[in-house]
């Protein structure tokens, strides 16, 4: 009997009366305690921030140049050359007229017509850009040469025209032309044969232009076809 009775007959009615009673009715609940939050800790120090160095950027030598040029390859065989009838009883088109421009290489114009078998060649056009300028060789029946100026008679007399030192041993059957150049009056100029690579003009006092033809040597204008080899390329045939 831990509580205060004074004797066993109080402590066996307590616990009877206590027996007896039923449970009592919930009280009301309480008031809610007050809610208090502690407070707030102090902000601990800031880490420090530490950049690293900065690395070193460094570039390599520069390397040696290229290797030196290859050496040019050798000249590639020439094409086929169009047929031609001829001693080698070739058939097929001649080209007797062939225009070529002499700045692009391509060909303006080809004829297999024998009467149009100039030898040209074309040209940018000097005065007008849309078009191109053609020429033609001079022609004849044997290998030419000439030779021209401009001279004049100061004497009364005459004066001598001099030639290249090598004319005479390059060609010869010389002809020689004068065309008077008019001044006040008409007057009549002659020259002589050439000698010692030179020629004389005679008359009186004038202006005057001379050329002078020769013959490298004598060709065979006609061959027969079956006697000759002819080798070349379009209009550019020969013997």
């Amino acid at each position: 009997m831990s509580r205060n009775y004074a004797n066993y007959s109080q402590y066996l009615g307590a616990q009877r009366c206590c027996d007896s009673r039923g449970a009592g009715p919930v009280g009301p609940q309480g008031p809610t305690g007050p809610g208090a939050v502690g407070p707030i800790g102090n902000t601990g120090p800031s880490g420090s921030s530490v950049t690293g160095p900065t690395g070193r950027g460094c570039m390599g030598p520069t390397g040696p140049s290229g290797g030196p040029t290859g050496a040019t390859g050798p000249t590639g065989p020439t094409g086929p050359l169009p047929s031609f009838d001829g001693a080698t009883g070739m058939s097929g088109p001649s080209y007797y007229l062939l225009m070529v421009d002499i700045t692009t290489g391509n060909t303006i114009y080809r004829s297999t017509d024998t009467s149009n078998s100039d030898k040209t060649f074309v040209i940018d056009h000097p005065t007008n850009d849309n078009k191109y300028l053609v020429h033609a060789c001079l022609e004849g029946p044997e290998a030419g040469v000439y030779y021209r100026g401009k001279g004049e008679i100061t004497n009364n007399e005459y004066v001598e025209i001099k030639l290249p030192n090598y004319v005479e041993k390059l060609a010869h059957e010389f002809t020689v032309q004068i065309t008077p150049i008019y001044g006040n009056k008409i007057v009549t100029l002659n020259s002589s044969e050439i000698e010692n690579n030179s020629f004389k003009v005679y008359g009186e006092n004038s202006k005057f232009h001379w050329t002078v033809y020769g013959n490298r040597h004598d060709i065979n204008v006609e061959p027969d076809k079956s006697a000759v080899n002819v080798k070349g390329d379009g209009p550019y045939l020969y013997i």
